[in-house]
């Protein structure tokens, strides 16, 4: 079977948008120790510096990065983040959307976890145990940051999940 591919990137408007917040906040840390030479005011320039110029660099790495974040195509689904490589769809039983404060993600469930499971680091590991405590899925695709409406592609997982399910001609 042919299916569409979709291949999704980054937001760059959103990590832009982001970059310049977190740039005005070193702007105003640096101002805060330039202008109150004082152990309070190192302290918390100091900290507005460096909290939010790593910040700064992380969305500027993110607005750089021109990589697809997420691929859907005949192989499965690929999301760069997960670090587990391309998911057959037909390791794909289903999947449901879930949002937290406004961050999407596509809860993913699998028919084999303990197979995908063993592709994760330990600390991987720990955070999908986490996530299944709060009642999410072992692997969660992200599609906060990404150029994509989370209800197009949960319909696009779940529509190719069903065309390659296990005895399907």
């Amino acid at each position: 079977m042919q299916t569409d591919r979709l291949v999704v990137a980054n937001a760059r408007g959103r990590y832009l948008a982001l970059l310049l917040g977190a740039l005005a906040f070193v702007a105003i840390g640096a101002f805060i120790v330039l202008r109150h030479p004082s152990l309070e005011g190192f302290l918390i320039g100091g900290a507005s510096i460096v909290f939010f110029g790593g910040g700064a660099v992380l969305f500027a790495f993110q607005l750089l990065d021109r990589r697809p974040r997420l691929v859907l195509d005949d192989e499965g689904l690929t999301d760069r983040t997960l670090g587990v490589g391309t998911i057959p769809w037909r390791d794909i039983a289903g999947a449901q959307l879930r949002t937290v404060r406004g961050h999407a993600f596509v809860c993913l469930q699998l028919r084999n976890p303990e197979q995908w499971s063993a592709r994760l680091s330990a600390r991987q590991r720990r955070l999908a145990a986490l996530n299944q405590r709060m009642g999410y899925a072992m692997l969660n695709v992200n599609l906060s940051g990404v150029a994509a409406d989370p209800q197009a592609v949960l319909k696009r997982i779940l529509r190719y999940s069903a065309m390659y399910e296990p005895g399907r001609g």
